[in-house]
C-alpha cells in the first residue's frame, strides 16, 4: 500500500524565509554600492593627479617648444646678417 504524504504548506515559514532572502539581498545590494562609491571616488582621485600631471608636463613642453622656436629665430637672423656681411666683401 503506498503512503500518500501531504506536503503541508506553512504560511509563516514562506514569510520568514522571504523576509531572509529580502534581507540578505538588500544588504548585499547596500555593500555593492558602497563598494562602488569608494572605489569610484579612488579612481577619479587617481584621474585627478593623472590630469594635473598632464597639463603640468603639456606646459613645460610647450615651453621647451617656444624657447627653442625662439632661438631658431634668432640664429636664423643672426646666419642673415653673417650672410649678407660676407656677401658684401
Amino acid at each position: 500500500m503506498p503512503t500518500n504524504t501531504i506536503n503541508k504548506i506553512n504560511l509563516e515559514n514562506i514569510k520568514n524565509s522571504t523576509k531572509k532572502v529580502n534581507e540578505f539581498l538588500v544588504d548585499t545590494t547596500e555593500m555593492i554600492v558602497d563598494e562602488t562609491i569608494d572605489r569610484t571616488a579612488a579612481w577619479q582621485n587617481v584621474a585627478d593627479k593623472a590630469l594635473k600631471g598632464a597639463f603640468k608636463l603639456a606646459e613645460k613642453q610647450s615651453d621647451i617648444t617656444f624657447k627653442a622656436l625662439e632661438m631658431l629665430k634668432k640664429q636664423w637672423f643672426k646666419g642673415q646678417e653673417n650672410f649678407k656681411q660676407r656677401s658684401n666683401n
